[in-house]
């Protein structure tokens, strides 16, 4: 036991050892149980979601590949080293979001909410954390060109906002063409490279 993958090995053994025996204990356990309500009389249910505990071993027995793939091992190792220079990449996304997300704020934060467009309750920069929210859609590529459109000129005014009367369809700005494609492209091709370069 003086090898810690010798005591690894142990602990699936025993664990398995147990998996069977419970199993041959009680056949029905092989069957799929649904995870019933905890109700004071459910003790029976919550014993068998707890023997399922023991099967995990099974799957903790491919752990064991580590031990002898010398090319795997190596791989991990890389992984695990790659991730002291990953906070360094973080910080720069969220100055990225920051910004954008405070830039959004400023030009698109009295564009109207409204449930048949992109800009809605649940889509909106209005709210610091509701702008990194949409940031977050738009660096997926999810229909972030729609929510591009749905900022420029000529759009509704929120009714809480601050706009002279006669001004209700004045928000927007054109400056979204360039915010949300030069956002889109940091996100897509900086972001992404940056992660790949720090991992090789």
């Amino acid at each position: 036991f003086c090898d810690a993958w010798n005591t690894f090995d142990s602990l699936i053994v025993i664990g398995s050892i147990v998996d069977v025996a419970l199993s041959e204990a009680d056949p029905t356990e092989s069957e799929s149980v649904p995870v019933p309500t905890a109700t004071p009389g459910n003790s029976e249910e919550s014993n068998r979601i707890s023997i399922t505990f023991f099967r995990l071993f099974r799957v903790m027995r491919l752990v064991k590949l580590l031990s002898r793939g010398e090319s795997i091992r190596t791989l991990l190792w890389t992984f695990i080293k790659s991730f002291q220079a990953l906070p360094y990449v973080a910080l720069l996304i969220a100055m990225l979001f920051f910004i954008y997300a405070v830039i959004g704020m400023q030009m698109f934060g009295k564009v109207a909410m409204r449930d048949n467009n992109q800009i809605n309750r649940n889509n909106n920069f209005q709210t610091f954390p509701q702008a990194v929210l949409l940031l977050f859609r738009c660096a997926t590529g999810e229909a972030w060109q729609e929510i591009m459109l749905a900022c420029l000129p000529g759009k509704q005014c929120d009714p809480d906002s601050d706009y002279n009367p006669g001004e209700e369809y004045t928000c927007g700005s054109n400056f979204a063409i360039v915010y949300f494609i030069s956002f889109y492209m940091l996100c897509a091709f900086l972001i992404i490279n940056l992660f790949v370069a720090v991992i090789m």
